[in-house]
């Protein structure tokens, strides 16, 4: 039996999709070949599923998702942040009818900056939090996709922001 040419090229290029489709499944969060998840998701069920096209890249995934392409990244991080603007809806319904205090910095029920947590506030929010625990630091505000210099400065601190201008990583000196 002979084999045209176009039949070859067909059956290779079918060869080489199955393969490299099969190279990015990633059995961390239970991703199949079809882009659907498996019955033991780990995400929870309140998300619904998560986007079947994706990009063909590995990154590192936000909470404990493992690694999985960046649409999923932004797709965990975009479900994240809609779950924590739902409980501060749910904090500010409790806590209607009364004055909403902020702790005060200074104070030592609520603890400075690098112990305090960021993440979440807005960049400006973070840098004030920062200039507050030591106004002597060079505090830069980036996308969380930004290009930088990989240099280690203990006078900075870069704070990595979403689209929403909103804090992703807590920041450090360096």
């Amino acid at each position: 039996m002979r084999l045209s040419n176009s039949t070859i090229v067909i059956v290779l290029a079918t060869i080489i999709a199955t393969s490299t489709t099969a190279a990015f499944v990633d059995a961390e969060v239970n991703i199949q070949p079809d882009g659907t998840m498996s019955s033991d998701s780990s995400f929870p069920a309140h998300w619904g599923q998560p986007p079947m096209g994706q990009t063909r890249d590995y990154v590192v995934l936000p909470g404990s998702y493992g690694r999985g392409s960046s649409t999923l990244k932004h797709w965990i991080e975009d479900k994240m942040a809609e779950d924590a603007a739902a409980a501060a809806t749910a904090d500010d319904t409790a806590d209607a009818g009364t004055e909403r205090r902020f702790a005060d910095p200074s104070s030592s029920s609520s603890p400075p900056w690098p112990e305090k947590s960021l993440i979440g506030m807005t960049g400006e929010e973070a840098t004030q939090e920062i200039n507050i625990a030591d106004p002597t630091l060079e505090v830069q505000i980036l996308d969380e996709d930004a290009m930088m210099t990989m240099d280690y400065r203990e006078d900075r601190v870069r704070i990595f922001v979403n689209a929403d201008g909103k804090v992703v990583n807590q920041p450090h000196k360096g």
